[in-house]
């Protein structure tokens, strides 16, 4: 790829994440709740991550509450796996786009878009948001760490 088209394609990674921010109204919720269901990882089910397989979506009747969100799980065995330890498997920066998160910003997130990196759960918007942000994984932690949890006041 050449260089322009490469810088081309930061730019609009870019603006998409910042119009995706600017889509909220308001401080942003501490977790992300999409924008279509309204539940914690767009439905899918977190333990899922956790479990080795692809994202699988979870089931209504099987759910729980955690940070002012609900939460669906596939079975009620991942349910209580969860509840035993939420913190430890929940997604970092609720849920949001965490490349986002490393440039202050917050947007929505691809449930496929996502990686488990020194033992915690990293969403990100879409596969090649997932490529740049993997591309200084440590130093995007870093930036989005400083910026996290006051980023949510700023949208």
């Amino acid at each position: 790829m050449t260089k322009v088209l490469r810088h081309l394609t930061v730019l609009v990674h870019l603006l998409c994440i910042a119009f995706a921010g600017l889509a909220q109204a308001g401080p942003a919720s501490e977790v992300n709740l999409g924008y279509f269901n309204k539940l914690a990882m767009n439905g899918y089910d977190v333990m899922t991550y956790w479990n080795g397989g692809d994202p699988q979506k979870g089931d209504p009747e099987i759910q729980a509450s955690f940070k002012d969100a609900t939460w669906v799980f596939i079975s009620a065995e991942n349910r209580e796996a969860f509840l035993a330890d939420p913190e430890r498997f929940a997604p970092q920066y609720g849920g949001y786009c965490a490349f986002a998160a490393s440039q202050n910003a917050v947007a929505d997130v691809d449930p496929f878009a996502w990686r488990i990196w020194d033992d915690k759960l990293y969403l990100n918007y879409s596969p090649r948001v997932r490529r740049q942000w993997a591309s200084d994984i440590d130093g995007n932690i870093e930036k989005a760490d400083g910026y996290w949890p006051m980023l949510l006041s700023n949208q």
